[in-house]
């Protein structure tokens, strides 16, 4: 484990620029193109853990993986002269790759063979008890090996029948996608009905809109009802061109992050307002918080003149972008007033319970905070730094680096490089910014 220290800066920040691809979108164009069963070309792939995770999948399925060269972010896959059956189980290891377990459970239902699905300690502990339910509904023979609802699975190939079958709404909207993927392979068509509200609705935006490049058509009823009949006249990606992965709405929003708290300004290329990545609409929330959203034709950002009045404190529901809620927690903490912020029931069952996290190293930048089940509430410190939490009720800036803790989550890491703008840091477990955003130091570092 290796830690980075952050010291303050004393001046805004002023950026621009090019952000790697969206891992959301490039794991389920590795899924869409194992599913499609035809050669493709994707550009500006994610360099992301989890997408190589992804990737390491279809290699263990027998496809060809190949780049012109290791750095190269387009990646070329072609499927196997045969399928990976036979009477033996193949092992397949997702880590702790959540969205790479979860899609996969649901692609081996599709694919000839029998196959083991595993991953890492923490991802035995992570629910996937909808989702195998829901599987099952439509036919899958799959065989919990450890924890109920959780991997290891044992797993029938090509046992997804089709029909109808039922999905709570409020647990991970990656169990829905991982059935719309599978659904237009089954000659029967699959409905699938939502139970309650749906969380991270964008990221279903996403499936759909990956699925249609790849020529998988699906209809529906807002986010409650989704139906389909297989289309195998469609044609793939590969008689348009090659699939471009665009860059990722979440890795802009630790930038445009820091241009708040530094009173600067941060432009991220190749994202606007109309996205399908909700995530782009943290600029939304920064704006109500007192910063100027900036719009090009290929282009978003954000700009705040600190002289002019500290962030303002705000209320908002995150169960459309979870991903954004630790960054907005850190915000928060730089903000006049108590920010509340809602809808975040999945954090507690992500890489770490990312609420309880939260609370436990802002606390350490004498921060304080409350929470419940779904919502945390968070006290800001204005333009002022936050007071040492070893001289309670003194103010002064601390002069020495306070030690945070990753949790092994990427995005407690990438989410307290914020906080290192305006308080001496120590990430610990830096390198955990590598499941999403191997380069992000990298990319950091340009703000100085």
């Amino acid at each position: 484990m290796t830690s980075r220290i952050l010291q303050p800066t004393d001046r805004p920040i002023d950026a621009r620029l090019e952000l790697p691809g969206s891992k959301s979108f490039a794991n389920r164009a590795i899924v869409c193109a194992a599913l499609r069963g035809e050669a493709c070309t994707i550009r500006n792939i994610s360099p992301a853990d989890d997408t190589a995770i992804m990737l390491n999948v279809l290699a263990d399925l027998g496809w060809r993986v190949t780049r012109s060269n290791p750095l190269s972010t387009e990646v070329r896959l072609e499927p196997p002269a045969r399928p990976v059956a036979g009477p033996q189980e193949t092992q397949i290891c997702t880590g702790a790759a959540g969205t790479a377990t979860r899609f996969t459970c649901a692609l081996l239902t599709v694919l000839p063979g029998r196959f083991v699905l595993d991953g890492n300690a923490r991802m035995r502990q992570r629910p996937m008890g909808e989702l195998i339910a829901a599987l099952r509904q439509l036919g899958a023979k799959i065989e919990e090996r450890g924890e109920p609802g959780c991997v290891p699975l044992a797993i029938e190939g090509a046992s997804l029948r089709g029909g109808k079958c039922s999905l709570r709404g409020d647990i991970s909207s990656q169990f829905l996608s991982a059935l719309l993927m599978v659904a237009p392979t089954r000659g029967g068509g699959v409905e699938i009905e939502i139970e309650g509200e749906l969380v991270s609705k964008p990221y279903v935006d996403i499936t759909l809109e990956v699925m249609r490049a790849f020529g998988m058509h699906v209809e529906r009823e807002g986010y409650r009802h989704f139906w389909n009949a297989a289309d195998p006249a469609a044609s793939g990606p590969e008689a348009r061109g090659p699939y471009t992965v665009p860059p990722d709405g979440t890795a802009a929003s630790y930038f445009w992050a820091a241009a708040a708290v530094t009173g600067g300004k941060c432009v991220i290329d190749g994202l606007t307002r109309q996205d399908v990545q909700g995530d782009v609409h943290f600029v939304d929330l920064l704006e109500q918080m007192g910063c100027e959203v900036l719009e090009f034709p290929n282009g978003l950002g954000v700009s705040r003149a600190m002289q002019a009045s500290p962030l303002r404190a705000i209320e908002a529901d995150l169960s459309a972008l979870p991903d954004c809620a630790q960054t907005l927690a850190v915000v928060c903490a730089f903000a006049e007033g108590t920010s509340r912020l809602t809808g975040l029931s999945t954090l507690r069952v992500k890489e770490t319970d990312r609420i309880a996290a939260l609370q436990a190293e802002l606390a350490k930048l004498g921060v304080e905070t409350r929470a419940g089940a779904d919502w945390l509430e968070v006290d800001g410190t204005g333009n002022k730094s936050p007071a040492s939490p070893t001289k309670p009720g003194r103010s002064r800036e601390r002069t020495s680096p306070v030690s945070v803790r990753t949790y092994d989550d990427h995005r407690m890491a990438m989410s307290f490089a914020i906080a290192g703008l305006r308080v001496p840091l120590e990430i610990e477990g830096s390198e955990c910014v590598s499941k999403s955003f191997p380069k992000f130091w990298e990319y950091w570092e340009r703000l100085a």
